[in-house]
C-alpha cells in the first residue's frame, strides 16, 4: 500500500517521523510492528534478532 501527504493532513507531524526518511515494518497481517528513522540501524537489527539468526 502507498499513503501519501495531502490535503491539509501532514503524516509527518501527526506520527512524528522524520521528513528525511523512515523503516516502517508491517507484518504478513498488515500490522504495523516499528517506525525507525533511517540511522536507526542497531535498533532494527535488534528488531529482527529473535526472528532471525546468522547461518554459518
Amino acid at each position: 500500500k502507498v499513503f501519501a501527504n495531502g490535503l491539509g493532513n501532514d503524516i509527518f507531524d501527526a506520527r512524528g517521523i522524520s521528513r528525511d526518511g523512515a523503516v516502517v515494518v508491517v507484518r504478513p497481517d498488515q500490522y504495523v510492528a516499528a517506525v525507525m528513522p533511517l540511522e536507526a540501524t542497531d535498533e532494527f537489527a535488534a528488531f529482527f534478532d529473535g526472528v532471525f539468526t546468522l547461518q554459518g
